[in-house]
């Protein structure tokens, strides 16, 4: 018989990394670069090592959290669509590349232990560099599974209102799949800012630009509806067009189209290209 912690990681942990987890990162991610400049400011090795040793510690910390993160999205329903191994890919390059800046603030810290400033001050720069863009990456991150969890929530709605994506389904551009994948929970909202300017206001880890809503609204795969009382914010829903839009464009993964997850562990793949920016 197999042993109850074996048989529990044949099957898929059914929670992907939170946007709370993932701001998380983002603030350790900022906290452990901005230790890092500060040290270039300081003098003598003595005076260093304390605040060396205490920023290899939040790197650590660091390195540690994004490793976690990477390993529930790898058991998670996220290797199930091409937007959610995307996710699994950079959280494997985050968790890379902090464990790395900490290996190397690991070494500047005995450097200056041993009065080697030269040396400690060439590692630090060797850490800082590891985590360059790291925060943005992160973002990168909440946006993929926000598309990850829009492709089950059409999959769902497609199959409860009995949509099929056979016949004549609109076609579109990357950037605005992605776009419909973002919006497809229903809860988008546009806002009119000043000097006409227009911004996605919710859901906040999208990443589509009002220019590719107004051309998924023209082509009627989605709608943009007045809010009752809240002057210059509108609405974002799919219809049900953009729904089938949306499934028909996914590109697949080896073997076929994504699907929810079942109880079967699913191999992490290699994430596919995301296309072309927005």
């Amino acid at each position: 018989m197999q042993s109850t912690e074996f048989s529990s990681l044949t099957h898929h942990h059914p929670i992907d990394p939170s946007g709370e987890e993932l701001w998380a990162l983002t603030r350790y991610l900022l906290t452990s670069g901005d230790r890092l400049d500060k040290l270039k400011l300081r003098g003598a090795a003595p005076e260093r090592l304390r605040d060396a040793v205490s920023a290899g510690g939040a790197l650590h910390q660091t390195s540690l959290h994004a490793a976690g993160l990477l390993a529930k999205a790898a058991l998670s329903n996220a290797t199930t669509t091409v937007d959610g191994l995307a996710a699994v890919s950079l959280l494997r390059r985050l968790a890379e590349a902090t464990t790395s800046a900490a290996l190397r603030a690991a070494d500047s810290i005995a450097a200056l232990a041993h009065g080697d400033t030269t040396t400690a001050d060439r590692l630090l720069e060797q850490a800082r560099d590891h985590l360059h863009r790291a925060p943005v990456t992160c973002q990168e991150v909440g946006s993929a599974l926000l598309r990850h969890d829009g492709y089950l929530y059409a999959q769902a709605r497609a199959a409860r209102e009995n949509l099929g994506t056979g016949g004549s389904v609109v076609k579109v551009s990357e950037a605005q799949r992605k776009g419909l994948a973002s919006l497809a929970r229903g809860d988008g909202v546009l806002r009119e800012a000043r000097r006409s300017v227009r911004e996605l206001e919710s859901p906040l880890s999208a990443s589509v630009r009002p220019a590719t809503i107004d051309a998924l609204a023209a082509k009627e795969l989605l709608t943009l509806t007045p809010l009752t009382g809240q002057q210059g914010r509108s609405a974002v829903q799919l219809t049900s067009a953009g729904i089938q839009a949306l499934l028909a464009a996914s590109p697949p993964r080896p073997g076929g189209r994504p699907a929810i997850a079942t109880s079967v562990l699913n191999t992490p793949r290699p994430a596919a290209r995301t296309g072309a920016r927005r």
